[in-house]
């Protein structure tokens, strides 16, 4: 309980956003900033990425600049990582295969996996990683469907990053440092 509640106190803290004060979606780089802050928050070149979009961003650069040397994101094509731009549920999920994978974590799923579940409507790059995050728990079903153009609300934070807390216990102790 006491994470959960430390976990909805680092989203609030965190993402004072517009978006998130009235409910609406969580944004690219709402997302990326508390990964990276969960993983540590570890200072990174802020000037170590290819985005043209961050110019000016100081809030994004590091984090983001650390999840492309990761290689968690590729940005979304032509040199632009869209900070402001709704987080999608495949997204979300894509983003936390990827670091799941870069610690260790299993993360295999057979190809073609999710094939029988709304693939017409999952984007090339995110293969299986939307079906892959709601059968291991990572992600919850929404009304038993992927939904994976859904963008991603404020409360599902709580889910995704109380886990993460419970997965690094140390990152407690890096988040109150900040």
């Amino acid at each position: 309980m006491k994470r959960r509640f430390f976990c909805m106190l680092l989203v609030l803290t965190l993402l004072p956003t517009p978006a998130l004060a009235t409910g609406d979606a969580v944004t690219r780089g709402d997302f990326l900033l508390l990964l990276w802050v969960v993983h540590g928050g570890v200072p990174f070149d802020k000037t170590a990425h290819p985005f043209t979009d961050l110019e000016g961003r100081e809030d994004l650069s590091q984090a983001v600049a650390w999840a492309y040397d990761l290689g968690l994101t590729k940005g979304v094509g032509r040199d632009l990582f869209a900070p402001d731009r709704p987080l999608t549920r495949e997204e979300c999920a894509h983003f936390l295969r990827r670091s799941d994978s870069l610690l260790g974590r299993d993360t295999f799923l057979p190809d073609g996996a999710a094939g029988c579940n709304e693939n017409r409507d999952i984007s090339p790059w995110s293969d299986d990683s939307l079906y892959w995050a709601c059968v291991t728990g990572r992600m919850n079903w929404r009304d038993g469907r992927l939904a994976p153009l859904a963008p991603v609300a404020p409360p599902e934070l709580e889910d995704y990053f109380s886990l993460e807390l419970e997965l690094y216990p140390n990152a407690l102790t890096c988040l109150s440092s900040i």
